[in-house]
């Protein structure tokens, strides 16, 4: 096994404590005797991502390899994609079809016509860059349609039920 090298976990029973689970992905990042520090990227939450150290014998070596534009665009920021990852992977704490509610008022969401206590149901399990999609919308007294299907940043919800 090598740096950058394509990984899976096969065994997970060390790494619970890091959200980590058996199949996994990742890459390799250093080598280091009988244990590699390896990236894994959240399953649910596109952008983010953790380094963990695995001990070797629980990691299986994939035939694929990155490929080379890849693995120099990697390499090139790899000091800043360590100093910028999280120890575990953090699950969702927002679930599919919780009914939430915003809880800032900001631009980005009042060119939408949301304000700060407009509830919303939200639409899917997976995130990007901490952003889940909700939908807003609804039939006002008059049987007209109001709101929007938006991206919100997790940290700007709360969930009621």
């Amino acid at each position: 096994m090598k740096k950058l090298d394509l990984v899976k976990l096969r065994n997970d029973k060390l790494y619970k404590n890091f959200n980590l689970v058996k199949d996994m992905h990742g890459i390799a990042i250093e080598i280091k005797y009988d244990n590699a520090d390896v990236l894994f990227f959240n399953p649910q939450n596109v952008g983010d991502y953790a380094i963990a150290n695995v001990k070797i014998v629980d990691l299986e070596l994939e035939k694929e390899k990155l490929p080379v534009e890849l693995e120099k665009e990697l390499l090139l920021r790899l000091d800043d994609i360590i100093a910028k990852a999280k120890n575990a992977i953090e699950p969702i704490k927002i679930k599919e079809y919780d009914i939430v509610e915003l809880i800032v008022e900001e631009d980005r969401y009042t060119k939408y016509g949301i304000h700060k206590g407009t509830r919303g149901c939200v639409i899917d399990n997976n995130a990007v860059q901490d952003y889940i999609e909700v939908d807003f919308s609804g039939i006002d007294k008059n049987g007209e349609f109001y709101g929007d299907c938006i991206s919100v940043k997790i940290d700007d919800l709360k969930v009621i039920k």
